[in-house]
């Protein structure tokens, strides 16, 4: 009976392996069969979900604008189906309107509305909320500002705060969220600031946006090519619902990168990153291209000791904003490649590790660290 199970389970791989392109009765029994088991467990592992994958089809999506532009309304389209397929239906969609503005390449004046999409699976209640990144010279000149406010309880990219992501997040409420299990954000470019900022006020036990203690907090983050919204001065901005994971969200900041006469240079849209303004404490993965594979970074289980952040500081930005920060990039590049994660030695200094629950919150991080803000 052993034997005869046996055989089914090799006969079993060897349909797999005929279906994946390759002949193991070709192989030594012993080879054959650890090539098998190999194969079987990559393929599990291939069939898992893309999470971050969604999320970046969701971003595309969110530029659906006529002041996007024909060819990038097909990719937000193709996107849409990309969803649909995973399972996902649009169930609602905020919309601000701007009033005119010239279009992103500054040739036509168009009408201005920024967007956020909620789109939800039914199917196990997963929700991602995506930001529409910037379509207009309006947008442009918003995330180029580097003016600061204070909100919510931060120091914040004043026109990102206060003429994007206000507007929008006033039409939401915590209704709008019930139904959701898993709720993820993201969003490309300005999108990618706003869902980064949502991220932490939504997880903010003071709840600064006034959804009340029953809200739905955020589970997971996804920034591509994001703004930097949060101001230096802050040492650290962490998830305070997140504490029971190195105080981290779950996700990360993306990033691309590309030679230029033979120095690596990221995308433009990380400029205010390596100066004065951070991103919220999650990890961040690099991608160079859609044949090598993407490389992740951890973040630090220090309060206030951001690991990966020196590397975006001290990476060269490029000199053009494009090709690295098309959207499409984020889409191919990041494919559902499994990443290579690079551990960062710990070098920080000694201080309080992240514990469970409210031993590792916003506030006690910030008092925790708080010293003289470093210098614009």
């Amino acid at each position: 009976r052993r034997s005869a199970t046996r055989s089914l389970r090799r006969t079993s791989m060897l349909r797999r392996a005929a279906s994946r392109g390759f002949d193991a009765s070709t192989l030594p029994r012993a080879a054959a069969r650890a090539t098998l088991l190999q194969a079987s467990r990559g393929f599990a592992a291939a069939a898992s979900e893309p999470k971050d994958l969604s999320a970046a089809w969701a971003a595309l999506a969110a530029y659906d604008s006529k002041a996007a532009g024909a060819f990038l309304n097909g990719e937000a389209a193709k996107a849409k189906a990309e969803l649909g397929a995973a399972g996902y239906a649009l169930a609602r969609e905020y919309v601000v309107d701007h009033g005119k503005s010239l279009n992103f390449d500054g040739t036509v004046e168009v009408d201005s509305f920024d967007a956020a999409q909620l789109w939800l699976r039914e199917a196990d209640g997963r929700a991602i909320l995506a930001f529409r990144g910037s379509d207009t010279q309006k947008n442009l000149a918003n995330v180029r500002s580097t003016e600061t406010c204070s909100m919510y309880g931060h120091r914040l990219h004043a026109a990102v705060a206060e003429g994007e992501f206000a507007p929008l997040v006033a039409l939401m409420s915590a209704g709008d969220f019930s139904g959701c299990r898993v709720l993820a954000v993201t969003g490309h470019s300005l999108g990618g600031g706003c869902a980064s900022m949502l991220a932490v006020l939504m997880n903010d036990k003071s709840d600064p946006l006034g959804f009340g203690e029953a809200r739905k907090t955020v589970d997971e983050l996804y920034g591509f090519g994001a703004t930097a919204v949060f101001h230096n001065s802050e040492a650290e901005t962490p998830n305070e619902y997140g504490c029971h994971f190195r105080g981290a969200f779950r996700g990360a900041i993306y990033r691309t990168l590309r030679t230029v006469d033979g120095v690596e240079v990221q995308d433009r849209a990380f400029n205010l990153a390596t100066k004065c303004f951070h991103y919220p404490k999650t990890g961040l993965v690099s991608l160079r291209s859609s044949r090598s594979a993407p490389v992740a970074y951890r973040s630090s289980g220090l309060q206030g000791a951001p690991r990966w952040r020196h590397l975006v500081q001290e990476t060269p930005v490029d000199d053009n904003l494009f090709p690295l920060h098309s959207p499409l990039n984020y889409v191919r590049w990041l494919g559902a490649q499994k990443k290579r994660v690079v551990e960062i030695a710990q070098v920080e200094q000694a201080g309080l590790v992240y514990g469970a629950g409210d031993r590792g919150g916003l506030r006690r991080s910030l008092a925790a660290t708080a010293g003289d803000p470093p210098p614009l």
